[in-house]
């Protein structure tokens, strides 16, 4: 079965930008053998808020078995969210939970 990883990127700064590296962060990953989530994957509703993108990609990530944080990950509040829920998942949840790092 094939693992499965999140992908952890600022995305607010420069969307565009953001999603170009997921595209070809997901492509790599996937040629290596893994099911790739990105935030760009995630249905977030209709009209959504910030909040509920936050929420939505953090379902997304627990339902994974790992999660790459891409460069630049500190600056973004959201990834510093996932990166929190990451860290205290694998502590106190799942701790065959992969942190990766760009």
């Amino acid at each position: 079965m094939k693992q499965r990883i999140y992908i952890s990127l600022p995305i607010s700064a420069d969307p565009i930008k953001a999603r170009e590296k997921a595209d070809l962060i997901k492509a790599k990953l996937s040629r290596e053998g893994y099911d790739v989530v990105s935030p760009f994957d995630v249905y977030a509703g209709k009209k959504p808020k910030y909040e509920d993108y936050i929420c939505y990609d953090l379902r997304a990530m627990l339902d994974c078995d790992a999660i790459l944080f891409c460069e630049g990950w500190e600056k973004s509040c959201g990834c510093n969210i996932e990166h929190d829920v990451a860290m205290r998942f694998k502590a106190y949840g799942r701790k065959e939970f992969k942190i990766m790092y760009e």
